[in-house]
């Protein structure tokens, strides 16, 4: 097949280059600044680039690597110049706001929301790998689009080398990711924003370093998925709230029991889920 991946950066870059590594397909590229793109040629991440137009109209499989509010608005401004029966994917982190959107409309291609579950703390071209997505999970979204375009796009995540594949609603997506994702970002924010925060060197190990990783963030880029995800998110914030809280008055009510309990009851729980 002929791929063709929109964005450069960390995912776009690092899908491209997986797709060189692990498969025979053809890929695409093409980046807005055209340094990211000359690049990656010259590095072998992609096999040819070109102008955006005659690109969309080639590519059997377009991913596109947009920040979220930018991708509604591409396919709707290029839905005539994608390629009849070809199936466009995105990698964004949240679902439900592009999904059903975009299902509203009438297509001669497929949409199908997608996400590839791997990232790091830096971002941009040169810091995209071909490893990236090793053990890594690749969840698709569909909503009206034909169950063989969905297996296609699962098939070509598995050729990839994505260690599990899920199938599921942009609405479990989205209240799932902000359970394992969004609010581990928000929480090492808050965690981070301490007072104490710069007085750590000394201090800190390994607990330290396991809570405020993901606080190393692009806030341009997480500001709009939080707020794109909003409803779910606000829910799993206002349960760690209240999770806190009873850890607060049991130590302030120097209730060791309650305390233990407590504990008992997150360490049963994670000895269960991993």
């Amino acid at each position: 097949m002929r791929i063709l991946v929109l964005g450069l950066g960390l995912i776009g870059a690092s899908i491209a280059k997986t797709l060189k590594k692990n498969t025979q397909h053809y890929v695409y590229g093409w980046n807005r600044t055209k340094s990211v793109t000359e690049k990656a040629i010259a590095d072998g991440a992609i096999d040819e680039t070109g102008e955006l137009d005659d690109l969309l109209s080639k590519a059997d499989i377009t991913f596109i690597n947009f920040y979220p509010d930018a991708i509604v608005p591409f396919v709707l401004e290029n839905k005539d110049k994608f390629k009849k029966g070809s199936i466009v994917t995105d990698s964004c982190g949240i679902k439900t706001k592009i999904c059903r959107t975009l299902e509203k409309e009438d297509f001669d291609f497929s949409y199908i929301g997608a996400h590839p579950m791997a990232g790091r703390e830096v971002s941009g071209y040169d810091a995209s790998l071909a490893t990236l997505f090793d053990n890594a999970s690749f969840i698709c979204t569909p909503t009206n689009a034909k169950k063989s375009k969905t297996d296609t796009l699962v098939e070509l995540a598995k050729e990839m080398g994505f260690k599990r594949t899920v199938v599921t609603t942009p609405e479990h997506h989205d209240e799932m990711i902000a359970f394992t994702s969004q609010i581990a970002h928000v929480l090492a924010c808050s965690y981070v924003l301490s007072p104490l925060a710069p007085y750590h060197p000394g201090f800190s190990a390994g607990s330290y370093r396991d809570v405020s990783r993901v606080a190393r963030i692009n806030g341009e880029m997480w500001s709009e998925l939080f707020i794109s995800n909003k409803e779910p998110l606000i829910k799993e914030i206002e349960d760690l709230v209240s999770n806190l809280e009873s850890f607060k008055e049991a130590i302030k009510d120097e209730n060791s029991a309650e305390l233990i309990e407590l504990m008992a009851k997150a360490n049963k729980i994670k000895e269960e889920i991993g």
